[in-house]
């Protein structure tokens, strides 16, 4: 028996089973039309007009995450990521009791890491995730007066203030103080974090907490900075905090070694300032004295943020970018996540072949675009496991994205490497783990220009970090993309894919069609 054979029909006419039942008021009896076999599935090959866009600015002041590191790419070069945040009082008019002092200051972000099991001496053990690469770079942390306003006084105040990744030098031009920090070879570890703090009645408490950033900044500086300050404005309220104490700037330096890059979530982040102080108590005689307790008190990372880049593209890869032909499209298209490079999809070029193809008034099945890898240029470089594709003229998600999220039941909001595999497929790879082709589902699109008049928009497609999420960050002087959905901010890695000027026109993208003749 051909059980390939056999696979294909049934998977056809579950394909056509599924359309009926889910949209029976739109194809059972459009037109008087009768399907006469539901397993007679044709296919129709298109031609796509592709080509790339580099993204130059980004905002960064809206996103769930932030990255951290340096990341070396073989075909795109290197990229510094840096974090500037606002810290936020945790409560307002915070007392520190009488003769305070300030014993430790401590910065620490969680890394996303999993729980393993336990090591002899009981220790659990944990692997990070989201850490890309596996070297070192250069971290300092300084504090910087340049404000972050929470909305825009251009627009009157009625939206919120954009900031941008390109944005860096200004943050640095307002750097004030000694550098509070310096690293040349921090390192991510996985290391579980002792925490020695105090209990609620002011005792000695250890905890022990997953993997994390977690640097040691000067006493002084915090004990002169915050408490000293206790009753002051400028600890009143968190305006008034924000406008006082403006920011830490997390710099984020190559140095010798191949350097990793970090995604945090930035709202998981604090510092914490430990402390003594003394409290008038009675003794089991019955008289006052004078004892020492500890405190603590916590501020907290991520209520305004914003990320930053630095480096650049390698000429040559540049040059091909920017040149990029949008008339009739370029043989390679880059990929590459944060302040990166996009492409552009255009369906349905040739006017008269879209009307001819509106007018077979089929019954579309499924419609898919493949993308190839090009493995010359990609040979050796990890590669990122999704793709995303969106309405580039809208800046909206796609009818194929709100039909795999509600109908098909395919959206695992814990999982996102396991969500809307049947929206976007993740990288299929050879047996030697390099990447081969990427498979995207265009049919309730398609079918929306083809059957239902709808409009045939050019197509965004980029890298991104998390399938499940789709807000959009915006883009300054980007032209036709004035938005790029911010997990392709978040996204560091990169590829290479053919375009539909490849000389090899088995690896052109082709909007593939497979339909059912129908019959009045």
């Amino acid at each position: 028996m051909n059980f390939k054979r056999l696979t294909s029909k049934i998977a056809a006419l579950m394909a056509v089973s599924f359309v009926l039942v889910a949209c029976d008021d739109e194809f059972s009896t459009v037109g008087g039309e009768i399907i006469e076999n539901p397993a007679d599935v044709e296919l129709r090959e298109l031609e796509v007009k592709t080509y790339s866009k580099k993204i130059n600015s980004v905002q960064t002041n809206n996103l769930s995450n932030y990255l951290l590191g340096v990341y070396s790419d073989p075909v795109y070069g290197e990229t510094a990521a840096s974090i500037f945040s606002q810290l936020s009082l945790t409560s307002t008019n915070p007392g520190f009791g009488d003769n305070t002092q300030l014993d430790s200051v401590v910065l620490t972000i969680p890394f996303y890491s999993t729980e393993g099991e336990s090591d002899e001496d009981g220790n659990i053990e944990y692997s990070l995730d989201s850490i890309f690469g596996e070297g070192s770079f250069k971290l300092s942390v300084q504090e910087s007066r340049y404000f972050l306003a929470d909305f825009d006084p251009d627009a009157d105040f009625q939206s919120r203030q954009k900031y941008y990744s390109d944005q860096q030098d200004l943050i640095e031009q307002n750097l004030v103080g000694n550098v509070l920090y310096e690293n040349d070879d921090f390192r991510p570890s996985s290391e579980a974090i002792v925490n020695y703090g105090y209990d609620e009645v002011g005792e000695a408490d250890t905890t022990t907490t997953g993997p994390a950033l977690r640097i040691k900044l000067p006493v002084d500086y915090f004990q002169q900075k915050i408490i000293d300050k206790e009753e002051s404005s400028e600890l009143s309220n968190n305006n008034n905090f924000r406008d006082y104490f403006r920011g830490l700037f997390l710099k984020a330096e190559a140095n010798n070694d191949s350097g990793s890059l970090v995604l945090f979530n930035l709202g998981g982040g604090d510092v914490n300032l430990y402390y003594t102080y003394e409290a008038e108590e009675t003794n089991d005689d019955g008289d006052a004295v004078t004892v020492e307790k500890g405190g603590s008190y916590q501020l907290k990372f991520g209520s305004n943020a914003v990320n930053t880049f630095e480096g650049d593209f390698p000429a040559d890869v540049l040059q091909t970018i920017t040149t990029a032909d949008t008339v009739n499209g370029d043989e390679n298209l880059f990929l590459k996540g944060g302040e990166g490079s996009m492409a552009v999809i255009e369906l349905f070029e040739d006017e008269i072949e879209l009307e001819e193809l509106k007018e077979n008034n089929w019954l579309i099945n499924e419609v898919n675009l493949q993308f190839y890898v090009n493995q010359d240029l990609m040979a050796g470089t990890q590669e990122p496991d999704r793709l995303y594709i969106y309405d580039l003229e809208n800046n909206r998600i796609l009818a194929d994205y709100s039909f795999a999220e509600q109908f098909i039941g395919d959206f695992n909001p814990e999982d996102p490497s396991e969500s809307l595999k049947t929206f976007s497929k993740p990288l299929e790879r050879d047996e030697n783990g390099n990447g081969i082709k990427y498979s995207l589902n265009l049919t309730q699109h398609v079918n929306g220009i083809l059957n239902n008049d709808g409009e045939n928009v050019k197509l965004g497609l980029v890298i991104t970090q998390n399938i499940n999420q789709t807000a959009n960050s915006a883009v300054r002087g980007g032209g036709e993309v004035t938005r790029v959905p911010a997990m392709s901010v978040l996204a560091p890695l990169g590829t290479v894919l053919y375009g539909n000027a490849a000389e090899d026109e088995d690896k052109q993208p082709k909007l593939r069609i497979y339909y059912t003749r129908t019959t009045e």
